[in-house]
């Protein structure tokens, strides 16, 4: 049986927080949630707690800014994955955040079926960013040109579109593209994604065909130029 996964949850609206994480344990057994509203509550369950796989952080802390947390709390559990889980989409907050490293950035907006697809993939060892946060990563891979600067076919100064063409997958394919690029097997994706094996193989075809992509070589530098993955 595999072992739960220790989430901790750092956000100070108690209620939402709370059924938040009780829906998306309703939902997914293999979660098991661990509870911050403050920076000093989230160090103290890291100092206790010999082993947390990642934390989900809201960015307004009863105030504070969850930014500068996020050192803070890799200094009390290096290596930590951290997703960011806000009502903030705007550019600064978002780029500020990815400087610091976080493996996810998540809108409140996104919903719930996001934000679980985000902790899968993120414990995964995987990366996984909004539309908004992919929007910025657009700017900072390309600027505003929205130019791929990839090689081969994954794109090309000439080849405008080689962003747009990772939009136009649907989300359920870009959780397939994330865990694909982390050179995962299709039964290995199924198991992880809830999801039949026919299905991911059906939705890989998709993907190759979208992205005009030959084989998984290609695929892994077209998620490297993304950001999916480093």
């Amino acid at each position: 049986m595999q072992s739960a996964l220790k989430i901790l949850f750092i956000d100070d609206h108690k209620s939402l927080r709370d059924g938040l994480a009780f829906l998306l344990k309703s939902r997914n057994g293999e979660f098991d949630f661990l509870f911050a509203s403050s920076l000093e509550e989230a160090k103290s369950v890291l100092e206790a707690e010999e082993k947390i796989d990642l934390a989900v952080l809201d960015l307004n802390l009863d105030g504070e800014d969850g930014l500068s947390a996020i050192p803070i709390l890799r200094a009390k559990k290096s290596g930590v994955p951290i997703i960011v889980y806000s009502m903030y989409a705007d550019e600064r907050r978002i780029e500020k955040a990815l400087e610091y490293g976080v493996q996810g950035y998540i809108t409140k907006n996104d919903g719930t079926d996001e934000l679980e697809s985000a902790i899968k993939i993120v414990a995964n060892g995987g990366l996984y960013y909004s539309m908004a946060a992919g929007l910025v990563i657009q700017k900072k891979l390309f600027g505003n040109s929205g130019d791929g600067v990839a090689s081969g076919r994954t794109g090309s100064k000439s080849d405008g579109d080689f962003y747009r063409r990772y939009m136009d997958l649907s989300k359920s394919e870009q959780e397939v593209f994330a865990l694909l690029a982390q050179k995962k097997k299709t039964g290995e994706i199924a198991k992880i994604l809830g999801k039949k094996e026919k299905t991911v193989i059906n939705q890989r075809t998709m993907i190759y065909q979208k992205l005009c992509l030959d084989d998984s070589i290609e695929l892994i530098d077209y998620a490297k130029n993304l950001g999916v993955i480093v």
